[in-house]
């Protein structure tokens, strides 16, 4: 169990980086079209702010995973 842990860890891990760059990919090439409107500029300051703490999230819970913090037993006082 511990060692299907480490590995869903990697693929948290990975996700996290992956959406990362895809969600600035997608930014990127949508604002630097030649057709920007004001609310596309609004519209992507609001996505990148939501999502930014939440990739964050994964690529931590990724590492924690993979360190295998979280294959720890509690000691019984």
């Amino acid at each position: 169990m511990n060692l299907l842990r480490k590995y869903l860890g990697i693929i948290w891990l990975l996700a996290g980086i992956s959406l990362a760059a895809f969600l600035f990919y997608k930014a990127i090439t949508v604002l630097g079209s030649t057709s920007v409107h004001p609310e596309d500029y609004v519209f992507w300051l609001v996505i990148i702010t939501i999502f930014i703490p939440i990739i964050i999230g994964f690529i931590l819970f990724g590492y924690y995973a993979f360190k295998g913090e979280y294959s720890k037993e509690i000691d019984s006082v």
